[in-house]
């Protein structure tokens, strides 16, 4: 392992700091009422960087003052230096006050976990809320969060949680493409590519509960599943999904399932959190989000 030693290889770090305010700002004085001190104070440190690393620094033309190429190299390296120190301090200190850290897969985080996080932040008592939205299930199983809205068969070994909704597939439209089209027989079918085989698109879903009602309408794949339900919302055609997952959308009256064609899937929708580590307090804070268990 290679030791290192920062304090013989690096100067102390307020005087790269006072530098970087003056390379900013090109002047003494604007830079000294920033960090609060005299100008004078400002001006010994910058002589004493530049007589450290044995290089001119800044160009002095009376009161104005510029960068020697030496300058504008440093001052490059201290600010970037100084904003990535400040951008971990600032995640620290923010890890060290209450927060809720969710995730989900992305449908469910758009159409589902974002709206009630949402209207949650809204509220005057609300705390800072995080939601990482992925398909790849390792991903956000790998990653440290109070909990994760799971879709599967079972509860994951080694997680505890508890169950959201069972996962029923319905063909879903917008209520205007509905009333234009009683017939839906010629009515495009919205589909997209399938990231995993427990998800279900149409030649699945028609295969499954024949839906003969919808077999004449072409498909169109749009490749995603969320391109698939923005196109059924502005009513390009029929889309599948989980009524329980769209129910902002269905409450708003954007969409409007098809009666008579659900097929349930015999998975479900969980939320989850490793095992043992659910504590109380988040427990309401996810009530608070909407997410009862």
């Amino acid at each position: 392992m290679v030791m290192k030693n920062y304090r013989r290889t690096l100067p102390p770090l307020d005087y790269l700091l006072f530098f970087e305010t003056v390379a900013r700002h090109k002047n003494f004085t604007r830079a000294a009422e920033e960090l609060n001190v005299s100008q004078a104070a400002v001006s010994k440190r910058i002589k004493f960087l530049e007589t450290w690393l044995g290089v001119e620094l800044i160009s002095r033309h009376g009161r104005a003052v510029d960068l020697t190429k030496a300058g504008h190299k440093l001052a490059a390296n201290a600010s970037e230096a100084l904003e990535y120190l400040a951008l971990g301090i600032g995640q620290l200190r923010q890890g060290s006050h209450e927060k809720l850290s969710l995730a989900s897969n992305i449908a469910v985080s758009q159409f589902w976990l974002t709206p009630q996080v949402n209207e949650y932040l809204l509220s005057q008592d609300a705390v800072p809320v995080s939601v990482t939205a992925s398909n790849n299930e390792a991903d956000i199983l790998n990653q440290d969060h109070d909990a994760i809205v799971y879709y599967g068969s079972d509860i994951p070994l080694g997680w505890d949680g508890e169950v959201l909704f069972e996962e029923i597939w319905q063909p879903l439209a917008a209520p205007g493409l509905l009333a234009e089209n009683p017939n839906l027989e010629q009515v495009p079918l919205l589909d997209f590519d399938k990231l995993a085989l427990k998800w279900i698109n149409w030649p699945d879903f028609m295969e499954l509960t024949g839906a003969a009602k919808l077999a004449g309408g072409p498909r169109v794949n749009l490749g995603s599943y969320g391109s698939s339900l923005d196109a059924a919302i502005r009513g390009k055609g029929i889309a599948l999904g989980c009524p329980d997952v769209l129910k902002y959308e269905i409450e708003a009256g954007r969409l409007t399932p098809l009666e008579g064609t659900p097929l349930k899937t015999g998975r479900t929708y969980f939320l989850i959190w490793q095992s043992g580590t659910l504590s109380q307090r988040t427990r309401d804070l996810l009530r608070d989000v909407g997410i009862e268990i």
